[in-house]
């Protein structure tokens, strides 16, 4: 930061294009009272003395800097997490001195690269941790902040910052894929393997949770629906239909088994000793025996039979 101190001229003193205050000295200099008004933690750095300087130009301008790791707070809109794009504002204001005494702007002007600078290794487009820096607009805010008086003097930048989703797509939606994916191999399995089919259908609706809760326990805490949440409902809506199907199916088969053995019946030619002559015919389901003559084994009992008959209905009967 900068500004100009009259009391500190000495261009009429020597010919010094600066003088580099030592940290001792640093605190007989006025310094403006800025405060960063939406910081959450702050730590200066004094390892091995303090990290600060200040500079003093002939005709009273003051240079100041100083080394902080702050954490800032940033109100978002996680609507369309983890695709989503926020914008968080740092806001620099003075905690002492209204805009009639101090007023704070951003240096800008011909020779100056611009507000905001930042290192090599973090330029604007590339990319941090979960965000890629996109863009950064500074403005005045001076008196702006406060709507009681005093007014106090105030400046802000804003962050673009857009959420990488390369570990989103390695750690939730290919698992997720996979899972869903797995459960519609049941639908080659033969319908008669049901312990199989069963097994699967439950095994990848399981899986699917305990993945699910997994995400949610990382998740930001919000009362409002986000795109990872339409996500998990949608992959469990899949996985569970799936179940669902095979239930059904199932029912369905069985109930045509039975339809087609009602319409099925077996023939047992006459021997001669039916006084109608012919055929008879009974259908299989309900599992008669038909006898013209003879003996019928039950259990241990012998009945003789001498009558056509298919009234033994769903009883298992062993020929005597």
């Amino acid at each position: 930061m900068v500004w100009n101190d009259t009391r500190l001229q000495f261009d009429h003193l020597n010919d010094s294009p600066r003088l580099e205050v030592d940290s001792k000295m640093m605190d007989q200099v006025w310094v403006p009272d800025v405060y960063f008004r939406n910081e959450k933690e702050a730590a200066f750095h004094d390892v091995t003395v303090p990290n600060k300087f200040m500079h003093l130009h002939p005709e009273g301008n003051v240079e100041y800097s100083m080394r902080l790791s702050l954490t800032l707070s940033c109100r978002m809109l996680l609507q369309k997490y983890p695709l989503d794009t926020q914008r968080c504002p740092m806001l620099i204001q003075s905690y002492t001195y209204t805009t009639e005494n101090v007023m704070f702007y951003w240096q800008e002007g011909a020779g100056v690269p611009g507000p905001i600078s930042y290192d090599r290794e973090i330029a604007l487009g590339t990319e941090l941790p979960q965000f890629s820096i996109v863009e950064n607009v500074t403005e005045s805010c001076n008196g702006t902040m406060d709507v009681d008086t005093p007014k106090f003097a105030c400046i802000k930048a804003h962050f673009t910052l857009k959420r990488d989703i390369g570990y989103y797509i390695i750690q939730i939606y290919v698992p997720g894929i996979l899972i869903v994916g797995l459960s519609w191999v049941s639908f080659w399995l033969d319908l008669e393997a049901i312990p199989a089919r069963v097994s699967l259908g439950v095994l990848t609706v399981l899986t699917l949770n305990t993945h699910g809760s997994h995400i949610q326990s990382q998740l930001p805490k919000v009362s409002y629906i986000k795109a990872i949440d339409v996500w998990s409902v949608s992959s469990l809506i899949f996985v569970f239909s799936a179940l669902l199907e095979f239930a059904y199916v199932n029912v369905l088969a069985r109930r045509g088994d039975k339809e087609l053995r009602a319409t099925q019946v077996f023939t047992i030619p006459s021997d001669g000793s039916n006084k109608d002559g012919g055929e008879v015919t009974c259908p299989i389901e309900r599992l008669a025996i038909v006898l013209w003559s003879g003996t019928i084994a039950v259990g241990q009992a012998q009945t003789h039979v001498v009558q056509p008959s298919c009234t033994f209905s769903k009883t298992d009967v062993g020929l005597g």
